[in-house]
C-alpha cells in the first residue's frame, strides 16, 4: 500500500506541472498500471527535490531563474538593501545613492531619505553654486609643500591659512587626482590677505612629481588683482608667465576654471559663474607639463608679502 501510495503521490505532483516549466529529468518513468518499487519512487521525488529546491542562503529572496530548478536567490539583504530590477538580468540586492543635497540612512529593516542642510545656494547664484565644499566631498585631500599652512573646513568652504613666505616663491596647496576627460573643473575663490607683493590664490594642475602650472588670482605688487597662468618647476622655483591679464581690478570672490578636452588643457575665468572668458590654453603635447603631466588638480595659496588666507567656496565638475 506504501508503494502504490508515493507512486500515486509522485504521479499527481508531477501531473500537476506546467510543461513549460517541467526542467527536471526523473530517473525513473512509471506508468499507469505498473508497479512501482520503492526505489525508483524514492530515487524520482529525490531528483524533484532537488531539481526544485530553493537556492538561495538564509533570508534570501527567491526569485524565477533561468537555470535547471527555475530558482535563484538575491541576497540576503543587508540594512536599507533593496531588490532591484535590471533588464535582461537577475534582479540585484542594491542600496539607494544620495543625490546632492540628500542623506540616507540605512538601517534594520528601515531607509531614511533627508535633505541635507548642506545644500547648493539658493539666491541668484543658486544654479552654478555647490553644496558647501570640503576636503572629503571635494577630493581635495593630499597636501602638496604643505610647510606651516593648515587647512580647515569652514562654515563657506576649504580654507586653506598660509604663512608669509616673504619676496620667495611658495606654493601650498590641497590636490587630488584628475578626472579623466573631457571635463571641467569650476571653483569659486576668496583672497583674504594684505600682501606688498605678489600673494596668490587659485586653481591649476600639478603633475604629481614637481612641476605645476597654475590660474592664479593675485595681488599685482602689492596693487589691483589680477590674473595669472605661470609656471613653477616646483612649489618654490618659479618659472615663467604664460600669460599676465589686463589690469582690471579684478574682483572678489571669483570664479576660476580648468578644463581638458582629452587634447588642449585651458585655463578660464568669470565674474558671474556662469560665461566664462578664457585667459590661456595650450596643447597638452606641447604644455609645460607634458602630455601626461596634467594628472592632478590644486587648490592653492601663494603667500607672497603676506600671510594669506584662501577659501573655495563652490567646487563642481562638469
Amino acid at each position: 500500500m506504501k508503494r502504490v501510495a508515493l507512486s500515486v503521490g509522485l504521479y499527481l505532483l508531477l501531473s500537476g506541472f506546467n510543461p513549460a516549466a517541467a526542467q527536471c529529468v526523473l530517473p525513473y518513468q512509471l506508468t499507469n498500471g505498473q508497479l512501482a518499487d520503492a526505489t525508483k519512487v524514492m530515487a524520482d521525488f529525490s531528483a524533484v527535490l532537488n531539481c526544485f529546491s530553493l537556492k538561495g542562503a538564509t533570508h534570501s529572496i527567491e526569485y524565477k531563474s533561468s537555470s535547471p530548478g527555475g530558482f535563484g536567490g538575491a541576497g540576503p539583504l543587508a540594512n536599507g538593501q533593496l531588490v532591484i530590477g535590471a533588464t535582461g538580468s537577475a534582479p540585484q540586492a542594491q542600496t539607494l545613492t544620495a543625490g546632492s543635497g540628500i542623506a540616507i540612512s540605512n538601517t534594520a529593516g528601515g531607509i531614511t531619505i533627508a535633505a541635507t542642510n548642506d545644500l547648493g545656494g539658493t539666491g541668484l547664484y543658486r544654479q552654478v553654486m555647490s553644496a558647501t565644499p570640503t576636503s572629503a566631498t571635494t577630493g581635495l585631500t593630499n597636501w602638496l609643500n604643505q610647510g606651516s599652512a593648515v587647512v580647515s573646513d569652514s562654515a563657506v568652504g576649504i580654507c586653506i591659512d598660509a604663512p608669509t613666505s616673504g619676496t620667495a616663491a611658495n606654493v601650498s596647496g590641497r590636490y587630488m587626482v584628475a578626472p579623466t576627460p573631457p571635463y571641467r573643473i569650476t571653483g569659486l575663490i576668496a583672497a583674504t590677505r594684505n600682501s606688498t607683493n605678489y600673494s596668490a590664490v587659485g586653481i591649476g594642475w600639478y603633475d604629481g612629481t614637481s612641476k605645476l602650472q597654475l590660474l592664479n588670482y593675485a595681488i599685482n605688487d602689492g596693487g589691483a588683482p589680477i590674473l595669472v597662468v605661470n609656471e613653477l618647476n616646483s612649489p618654490t622655483s618659479f618659472n615663467a608667465n604664460d600669460v599676465v591679464s589686463s589690469f582690471n581690478v579684478f574682483s572678489q570672490p571669483i570664479w576660476l576654471q580648468l578644463a581638458d578636452d582629452g587634447t588642449t588643457v585651458s585655463f578660464l575665468f568669470s565674474q558671474d559663474g556662469a560665461n566664462f572668458v578664457s585667459l590661456f590654453s595650450v596643447a597638452k603635447s606641447s604644455g609645460f607639463l607634458g602630455a601626461s603631466g596634467y594628472s592632478n588638480v590644486i587648490f592653492f595659496v601663494a603667500p607672497q608679502g603676506g600671510r594669506t588666507l584662501g577659501t573655495l567656496m563652490s567646487w563642481t565638475q562638469s
